[in-house]
């Protein structure tokens, strides 16, 4: 999902400007903590600890995650639009510089995990969806149709990603000289 450029979510302030200050306020956490922590953030990045929903600038963003999954994702799991509700576990921040990458991982102990992509241009390495399963391989029969094993994904400034937890996922390195920022749930 996508929330820039489209007027219902203008309408719910989901701008460039509120995106560009999540970014100011990511790059202040950042000041305050220059090490963050390291999980699967490799290379050159920066990732905060836990708690970007507590914080009152993320308030906005946090709501809007909550109503689609309540709305979009749980009626599709067959739950009735407006019957659930959503935790937060945690959530943090993420910089991903030049060559800053995040390899491949699970979000174990949560149902469902995402990520919203706060500033990218979609040609600082693609989000990579990951099938593990086993799988025979072969071109019998010609006429089944092909399933990727990995798809990826070219973020861009208010992309909404969701996906179960168990999913395998990563970031491509970056390859370019933007920093690519986003909260990750």
């Amino acid at each position: 999902k996508s929330y820039l450029h489209k007027e219902y979510d203008m309408r719910k302030g989901m701008t460039a400007e509120y995106f560009d200050m999540c970014k100011r306020e990511i790059d202040a956490m950042r000041g305050r903590d220059p090490e963050g922590r390291r999980r699967s953030n490799a290379g050159h990045g920066w990732q905060s600890n836990d708690g970007i929903d507590t914080s009152p600038i993320f308030n906005k963003l946090m709501r809007e995650i909550r109503r689609v999954v309540s709305d979009e994702l749980m009626p599709y799991m067959g739950a009735v639009a407006g019957t659930s509700s959503t935790d937060m576990h945690n959530s943090w921040a993420n910089i991903n510089y030049t060559h800053g990458w995040n390899a491949p991982h699970l979000h174990n102990g949560c149902f469902y995990s995402g990520v919203f992509f706060i500033h990218a241009d979609g040609d600082e390495g693609d989000f990579r969806a990951i099938d593990t399963d086993h799988k025979i391989v072969s071109n019998f029969p010609a006429s089944q149709q092909r399933i990727w094993e990995s798809m990826p994904v070219a973020p861009k400034t208010g992309d909404l990603y969701l996906f179960p937890s168990g999913l395998m996922h990563m970031v491509e390195p970056n390859l370019t000289q933007k920093d690519r920022y986003s909260i990750s749930f």
